[in-house]
């Protein structure tokens, strides 16, 4: 049975978001980093947005934990060399549904936005994982309850 921060983080991680912001090649921004340009906005059309926000599924590898405008966020890449931004609270519900392994994790991912920030987060549809971590074993194996 899945743990039940799980099924939250999935409700959590559900929003009506329909594109974020992107750099030039294809990294998730985790502010829109051509909008606000000394203290007044440039036309949307300069900031590049993604096409979509669809569940996407990739194997992500941790990178670092810079501290962001207003709060501390964690940075990701994937097997295509793109990076992706994630809240600490996001990493925290991977953490408790995932197997992460030497800091490698796959799933299913979505982007959402907290405030003015984006980050990626377990897609809605994402399960928790059912095994345990390498060399522990499952409940009723060796005889343990």
């Amino acid at each position: 049975m899945s743990h039940p921060a799980c099924m939250i983080a999935a409700m959590a991680a559900t929003n009506r978001l329909d594109r974020y912001p992107v750099d030039d090649h294809g990294n998730l921004e985790h502010y829109p980093s051509r909008v606000p340009v000394w203290g007044r906005l440039r036309p949307e059309q300069d900031q590049a947005w993604s096409e979509g926000n669809e569940p996407f599924a990739a194997t992500l590898t941790l990178v670092t934990g810079p501290r962001g405008r207003t709060t501390p966020y964690f940075v990701w890449r994937d097997t295509a060399g793109l990076t992706y931004p994630m809240f600490m609270t996001d990493l925290v519900d991977v953490l408790m549904c995932k197997l992460v392994d030497q800091g490698t994790v796959s799933g299913l991912w979505q982007v959402r936005k907290r405030g003015q920030n984006y980050g990626l987060a377990l897609a809605p549809a994402e399960p928790a994982d059912k095994t345990s971590a390498p060399g522990m074993p499952r409940r009723g194996e060796n005889g343990h309850a």
